[in-house]
């Protein structure tokens, strides 16, 4: 076992040097001058010399083992100290280790957060898209009724919610067109049955209707809407905001 100063009781050594201080001054005067000096009345100013003589010693050998007892424990409590820091710096190492670990799932999640976040915007986007080629199919074959008006109307706000305000309004638009044809079409009930032979002013009425329906035609051609629309299937990680 190897020997350590800071393991020594300082106490105790002292009281072995008193009691081997006390048996060498009793040795050392002898037992009967002890007794006589005891028995016999002596000068108050001799006890006082003598008893300053003897525990004078005692005094300083148990001052010494006090500041050696007192030096153990700050080096105790230094050295407890000392490892409650270490304890504490690898706490420390421990919650930053935790706290990078947490930024890195964190940035993870938000990463993710933004891949859903386009999958979920580009799937809406590409449905209003597949309406929006699905309407020119359906009314290339017949002619715009107020079914045709509502379901563009319908579109147009839901776009709103997926894309640029320019696309909300184009869409818009055209439900708009399609409402001012429906209006013509109701002011003048026997336009599409016009013949090559009616007058003139009915043709020329003929030539409006023509003229409108295909203008409405042409605002979801196949290339006006790939123009408007295909552009906007690239998605950002940013959330939508509104065109000003």
């Amino acid at each position: 076992m190897k020997f350590s100063w800071k393991d020594i009781n300082w106490l105790w050594v002292a009281g072995v040097f008193t009691v081997a201080y006390a048996v060498l001054i009793g040795y050392g005067l002898g037992l009967a001058r002890v007794l006589s000096f005891v028995t016999t009345e002596p000068d108050l100013n001799e006890v006082g010399d003598f008893l300053a003589g003897v525990f004078a010693p005692v005094a300083l050998i148990w001052l010494v083992a006090a500041v050696l007892t007192q030096r153990q424990e700050l080096n105790e409590t230094r050295d407890q100290f000392t490892e409650n820091q270490k304890v504490v710096d690898a706490q420390l190492k421990t919650i930053n280790s935790q706290n990078g670990l947490l930024a890195m799932q964190h940035n993870q999640a938000v990463e993710n957060a933004k891949q859903a976040y386009k999958l979920n915007l580009f799937d809406k986007r590409f449905q209003i898209y597949e309406k929006v080629v699905k309407f020119g199919e359906i009314y290339e074959a017949r002619d715009f009724d107020d079914t045709a008006y509502t379901y563009m109307t319908n579109l147009s706000q839901e776009a709103g919610f997926v894309f640029d305000y320019s696309i909300e309004t184009w869409l818009d638009d055209i439900a708009r067109e399609i409402y001012d044809y429906l209006e013509f079409k109701k002011e003048n009930p026997l336009i599409q049955g016009f013949s090559a032979s009616d007058r003139e002013f009915n043709a020329t009425l003929r030539e409006k209707y023509e003229m409108n329906k295909t203008s409405i035609f042409l605002q979801f051609s196949p290339s006006e809407r790939t123009e408007r629309l295909w552009r906007f299937m690239s998605v950002s990680d940013q959330p939508y905001m509104e065109a000003g």
